[in-house]
């Protein structure tokens, strides 16, 4: 096993726990709208994907956004509604700040430009930690399902593939990465990834 020299985190699932039902409620409380409109309009659809691929601003995705709903989003409703629903993994995150210490970190997240502007008041947590190394996916106008924004954020970051470890918690993204020549862990809980680092030689206590 190669040392590792570069460490990329997911964020929803793997940074924070993510209830996109909370979400759903708290824009249908803000537009009016019931969440099951709400949602195939907006987070299931094909827009959602286009921003996430950066095909909008962050101003031309919000105005769509209600566009699509045929009512006004205002930008705080929507960033309350995406901050209502994550919940910051505290021991995940200090543990990111300790390996932090011995090398090289960033973040690889699906999703668009307005998340993007406004990481900071979403999640300052992740904002502190990772800075500009915060990545997403629609600043490579690709997503995570493709290698081909492994091979992007790789180059950004000058790290290789076989010495980069990606964290993720769907399975989907993991084969993308792995695709790409990237080492891998599937996120399903604090204690199994603690355990992962052991088995790569990062093991927190030396941390």
């Amino acid at each position: 096993m190669p040392d590792i020299d570069l460490v990329i985190f997911d964020m929803d699932g793997v940074l924070c726990r993510t209830d996109y039902d909370h979400r759903l409620a708290a824009l249908a409380d803000a537009t009016g709208l019931d969440t099951g409109t709400i949602n195939s309009a907006t987070l299931q659809s094909s827009f959602e994907d286009l921003a996430d691929r950066g095909h909008y601003s962050a101003a031309e995705y919000l105005r769509l956004f209600g566009e699509r709903l045929g009512v006004a989003v205002s930008r705080q409703d929507w960033l309350d509604a995406r901050q209502g629903c994550m919940t910051p993994d505290h021991a995940m995150l200090a543990l990111v700040r300790r390996l932090q210490q011995q090398l090289p970190i960033a973040m690889l997240t699906n999703n668009g430009p307005l998340l993007q502007e406004c990481l900071g008041e979403v999640f300052p947590e992740a904002a502190e930690i990772f800075g500009d190394r915060a990545f997403f996916s629609c600043q490579f106008s690709s997503s995570k399902e493709e290698p081909d924004i492994f091979y992007a954020i790789l180059k950004t970051l000058g790290g290789q593939p076989e010495t980069t470890l990606f964290i993720d918690d769907s399975q989907t993204y993991i084969a993308s990465a792995r695709s790409a020549g990237l080492l891998t862990h599937h996120y399903s809980g604090f204690d199994d990834f603690v355990e992962a680092l052991g088995l790569l030689g990062l093991s927190p206590s030396s941390l």
